[in-house]
Formats: C-alpha cells, structure tokens, sequence
C-alpha cells in the first residue's frame, strides 16, 4: 500500500528530524561540547570575552565566563575548586591559592600589565589636572575598588601612601572621602553615576567607557607593579582544557587582543 510506505517515510524524517536538534551544540557523535571553565578579575570581563571566543574558534571548545573581584574568586575556589583557570589582578590571591593546595604546581605566569588613572563625569569640573590635586580638590567622594581585598583598590592606596601630602601622605589627606567598591567596574559605575564623584580605576576600565574622562595617571611605581596573573585550578572539571587554556592567554593571540584593549606586557 503506497499510503502506508508514505506514512513510514514521514515517520522516519521525524524521527531524524528529532534526532538532529537533540543533537545541536553537541560535538562529533551527538556528544556534549566540551568547556572549559574560567573564573575572571572584573577589570578582564572585555578582554576575556574576546580571548574565550578566540580560544573557542581555534579549539572547538565553550570558554565559560564568570567575573569578580579577584578576592571574590579566589574565595569561592578555595570553597570548592569549580573553575579550570583563574585569571587574578595581583598575584596575592593566587598566592593564597597556591599555599592552600588549590593550584597546579608551576602553572602560574604573567600575562598583562595594566595602569591607574583618575577619573570623572566628562561634564564634571573637579578641578583635578594632577595627583596632588586630590588632596584639596572639590570632589565629594573618591571611588576606588575596596583597598582592603580588591587588587585594583590595594594599587592605588600603595600609591597613595606613597605619594607626600602635606605633613602626611596623599592617602591620609583623601582617606575619609573614599567610598569603596565591590570591584573596579562597580568603581566605574559610582563615577558615571555622578558628576561630583571622582574616581580611581585602571586605564583600561576608563577607555572602556563614553561617559568618563581621565584626568591624570598615577606615577608607574618598582615597588607596585600591576600585573595579571593566569593559574590553573587543581580539580578542576576539565584539566586537559584548562592547561590548553592557560597556554593560550599566555601566548601572543592573546596578548595581541589585549594591547587593543590598552593592556600593557606583564613585564612594563
């Protein structure tokens, strides 16, 4: 009967028809597609989402992104090692990773560099054309990641209290105008959100966004020396990837994406 040899046929595109979308974003043989977990300081998120699209078109793998301030996720993978690499703002936190059993042996390495800026509304006039002008200028607030854990907020008060102010140092002279921060991004946002708020962020936050200006650098310094770090995470869900990973953020792709973004080499 040709109605029923049909009514088979129908049957069967069906079922191949099933099959094939139960089988998209899988890899060969209809299996998962492999990913790799990588937990991120909130200063890479642009960076690091060009650098896993990168990795995943040259490796065939996901790159699964998570952001914080590097003392967030350090602390969450010292609770439970769920990330294959962890990309750090200050070596500090890997450090504490590495006494505490959390990280592969000799896979910790340098990868950018990076600089501080101050910075404000482009329609505010805070009257800040050096550092020192911090000291006296009439902004109401100063923002800065939390200097107490954040890496970016630890680099400026090391510099502040580097930098004389008076009988004292510049920190001691803007101590009680600064309002920290979860991390550098949020930083950002108090800066943007108000014309009389300056700010403390790395170079390549405040290129990251229209609405701020840079008013002056901080004086590059031996002794504070900010650098990004990449290590891969002792069990984690997909060590093979993340060892690939960590070799691929190292190499020269990557470095390439960066310095567009305005990242310095590890070693500058």
């Amino acid at each position: 009967m040709e109605w029923r040899a049909v009514k088979r046929r129908r049957r069967l595109l069906l079922v191949l028809g099933a099959l094939a979308l139960a089988g998209a974003g899988c890899g060969p043989r209809g299996t998962p597609r492999a990913e790799v977990v990588v937990f991120a300081a909130a200063s890479l998120r642009d960076v690091a989402a060009e650098v896993g699209a990168a990795f995943e078109d040259a490796h065939g793998a996901a790159v699964v992104l998570s952001f914080a301030g590097s003392n967030v996720l350090a602390r969450q993978i010292l609770a439970s090692p769920q990330a294959d690499v962890f990309l750090s703002a200050d070596a500090a936190w890997v450090e504490e990773l590495e006494r505490a059993g959390r990280t592969v042996g000799g896979s910790r390495r340098a990868i950018f560099g990076n600089r501080l800026v101050v910075i404000a509304r482009r329609d505010a006039a805070l009257g800040i054309e050096d550092l020192d002008d911090l000291a006296t200028a009439g902004y109401r607030h100063l923002a800065l990641a939390d200097p107490s854990a954040v890496p970016a907020g630890r680099y400026a008060r090391a510099c502040l209290e580097a930098t004389p102010a008076g009988d004292g140092n510049l920190w001691q002279a803007v101590a009680k105008r600064v309002v920290p921060a979860l991390d550098v991004r949020a930083a950002l946002a108090l800066v943007e959100s108000d014309p009389r708020i300056a700010g403390i962020v790395y170079a390549t936050d405040a290129r990251s966004s229209p609405e701020v200006e840079i008013l002056c650098e901080l004086p590059p310094r031996p002794d504070v020396a900010i650098r990004y770090w990449a290590v891969q995470i002792a069990g984690g869900p997909s060590p093979d990837l993340g060892r690939r990973f960590l070799d691929f953020v190292a190499g020269p792709r990557a470095a390439a994406i960066a310095a567009r973004y305005g990242f310095l080499p590890p070693e500058r």
